[in-house]
């Protein structure tokens, strides 16, 4: 059951079922159950799985309106979907030159790709590479940032990883190249060559 869209142009409902989450059109994983008229509810029956269902309202252009949010059902005799925990991007590059401070920050995005919550911590494995915040629950962000200062030329490696009571743990490689700055070379020196010039008199008779 859902609440009524009170546009006067309203002709229907679209429903939506999802085995996996995120449950959206534009994730790629919502399929259309069944389009209906006027009405604000459908029998899903009785699944022997985990589903879960988004509804969006359509005119009578058949403009489709935004996604509800997902409403997920769970059988009596199934256990709720353990949360999987989905990090993009899946690896961070840094690129900096000696002496020009630090490279910008980069984001990591974090969400819950399956059921339950997920209550996530993240951890790296080197001083130079910091993040924040170090732990959140469901989706959020971590800011990444690595300090060069006192790094020699040359290219290194790290990972954060992000773990998960009751799901996989994910690592993310990180790499950080510092180059040396260039040097400028020195003009050359110009090669002058002087000649002595022997002045002659003239002598009138």
């Amino acid at each position: 059951m859902w609440n009524a869209n009170t546009e006067p142009d309203l002709a229907g409902y679209r429903v939506y079922q999802c085995t996996q989450l995120p449950c959206s059109r534009a994730a790629g994983t919502a399929v259309l159950l069944v389009t209906l008229g006027p009405v604000t509810s459908l029998d899903i029956g009785t699944p022997t799985t985990v589903q879960h269902y988004i509804v969006t309202a359509y005119d009578l252009s058949n403009n489709e309106s935004l996604e509800s949010n997902v409403a997920t059902y769970t059988p009596p005799s199934a256990s709720p979907s353990p949360p999987i925990i989905h990090v993009t991007p899946s690896s961070l590059s840094f690129t900096v030159m000696q002496g020009s401070g630090n490279p910008s920050p980069q984001t990591l995005t974090i969400s819950n790709a399956g059921g339950g919550t997920l209550s996530w911590s993240a951890t790296g494995n080197v001083p130079w590479l910091t993040h924040s915040p170090q732990a959140g629950t469901e989706g959020g962000s971590i800011t990444v940032s690595a300090t060069t200062d006192s790094l020699a030329a040359g290219t290194y490696t790290a990972t954060i990883m992000v773990s998960a009571a009751g799901a996989s743990s994910v690592l993310v490689p990180v790499t950080v190249t510092v180059s040396a700055p260039q040097r400028t070379r020195p003009p050359k020196p110009l090669n002058l060559q002087v000649r002595s010039l022997t002045r002659r008199s003239t002598q009138l008779k």
